[in-house]
């Protein structure tokens, strides 16, 4: 059975520390991650959630657990989209190297196998890149 795995890789004009507090400061992410905000308290084990309001009423969540950690290095969770009935989560893996006064984030989302998976991956890739131009927008913006 086929895997999807979206792979994104995006260089950003920052050093790792911005580029992290980015990633994982709720007030940044609502920024650029749809409105939403992270809510973790960044150790692996730990809950880690993207929460939005939609027109005011609906809630909108993604909820997932940290797999790995290593701060303004490596970042690796997995997602379930709570208004989903699926049993389908996401993993997650976002990597920082820095080199010539630039940061590369590599993004990898793993979305699973099976029933729907080619649509979910398509969706991903969509959703990753509006989120990685909205990330570089607003990162350098802050400079």
């Amino acid at each position: 059975m086929k895997e999807y795995i979206v792979a994104k890789s995006i260089e950003l004009n920052a050093k790792p520390k911005e580029v992290w507090d980015a990633l994982t400061n709720p007030e940044k992410t609502k920024e650029y991650f749809f409105k939403c905000r992270v809510e973790s308290d960044w150790k692996p084990g730990s809950p880690i959630s993207f929460k939005r309001k939609i027109l005011l009423i609906f809630n909108f969540e993604l909820k997932g657990k940290i797999l790995e950690i290593e701060p303004e290095k490596l970042l690796k969770y997995n997602l379930k989209n709570s208004s989903d009935d699926s049993k389908t989560t996401s993993t997650v893996t976002d990597k920082l190297s820095y080199k010539d006064g630039k940061t590369i984030l590599d993004i990898t989302d793993d979305v699973g196998k099976g029933k729907g998976a080619k649509e979910r991956y398509e969706k991903s890739g969509k959703g990753w890149d509006k989120i990685l131009t909205g990330l570089k927008e607003f990162i350098e913006s802050e400079k």
